[in-house]
């Protein structure tokens, strides 16, 4: 795990008297075999508007074609090389914290179930409890990954029961909330860079960057066990192989 704790201490120092939301989004999906890796990213905020101001500026600052203009959002596969630049640049400029969690899939075809999900939500959000460990957190927010309500139900059960800890879990179109765009963004940078696409992007945030934790499927799924007596603002560890 990459951890980069240090050069964010002066952003931790002023978030100490806030709330600190966190946006989550991923990158990659579960079940097909052909995505190496699966992205989870987190962006750490106590206050939205830093990261709508950073989407302002990036389209404001963009001259974007007309079939960008057209585009409701700011999605990291959907923007163009200078949208993803600017946006990107701005968001290092800003008092954000990033946690991300790479998992190597090896040719696996693995089921995007509410539980599997929460997993992945389980390992991401560890880190940033024990980096705001002193800090409220606010709410944790997702870009809306299930659409049937039992299932956002289970997946909130099943993270919370993981966590040993209650928080406020919402699910929001990144449509009606751009801000969660922050975590896309974050996301599609880093899954460039471990796909061997391209690092500029991922190099434009590398230092708001707090942890980078890599694991396989089966180290994910050990996690479970390995962590079950920490509690919430421990640090979660892999198993010893």
């Amino acid at each position: 795990m990459v951890s980069r704790a240090e050069p964010q201490q002066k952003e931790y120092d002023e978030n100490m008297n806030s709330k600190i939301s966190i946006l989550i989004d991923g990158s990659g999906t579960l079940p097909d075999p052909k995505d190496k890796v699966i992205i989870m990213a987190a962006v750490g905020v106590n206050a939205q508007e830093i990261l709508l101001s950073a989407l302002k500026k990036a389209r404001k600052s963009t001259r974007c074609d007309k079939k960008e203009k057209s585009i409701s959002e700011v999605k990291f596969y959907k923007a163009g090389e200078r949208t993803k630049a600017v946006y990107l640049k701005e968001l290092s400029l800003a008092n954000i914290n990033i946690f991300a969690l790479i998992i190597e899939k090896n040719n696996q075809s693995i089921k995007d179930t509410p539980n599997n999900f929460a997993l992945l939500a389980y390992i991401l959000l560890k880190e940033c409890l024990v980096f705001y460990k002193d800090i409220k957190i606010k709410e944790v927010i997702f870009d809306k990954h299930f659409q049937r309500k039992d299932d956002l139900i289970k997946f909130n059960e099943a993270l919370l029961k993981l966590l040993g800890e209650t928080l406020t879990l919402k699910h929001l179109s990144s449509v009606d909330n751009p801000e969660i765009n922050s975590a896309d963004m974050v996301a599609g940078s880093l899954l460039w860079k471990y796909t061997g696409k391209n690092e500029k992007f991922y190099n434009l945030i590398k230092d708001k960057i707090i942890s980078e934790q890599i694991l396989n499927w089966k180290e994910a799924r050990a996690m479970i066990f390995a962590n079950k007596n920490k509690k919430p603002h421990e640090p979660a560890q892999a198993p010893i192989q």
